[in-house]
């Protein structure tokens, strides 16, 4: 299995949700997986889907 397919699966995984990160945190973490998305290739598309995915959870900035 594929760096890319590894990342697939991790994202899929259904697995019980944590709180683990600050909100501040969570929204550096959308920007920095934004700027990887920027690229060409799997890897980006794994970046951006991420990306969006906890963007979606994140509230709206005041």
């Amino acid at each position: 299995m594929d760096d890319v397919t590894r990342l697939w699966a991790l994202i899929e995984d259904q697995g019980e949700r944590l709180p683990l990160a600050t909100l501040g945190e969570m929204r550096a973490v959308v920007a920095l997986l934004q700027s990887c998305a920027v690229g060409e290739g799997a890897a980006a598309q794994v970046a951006d889907e991420l990306a969006g995915r906890l963007a979606r959870r994140l509230p709206a900035d005041e």
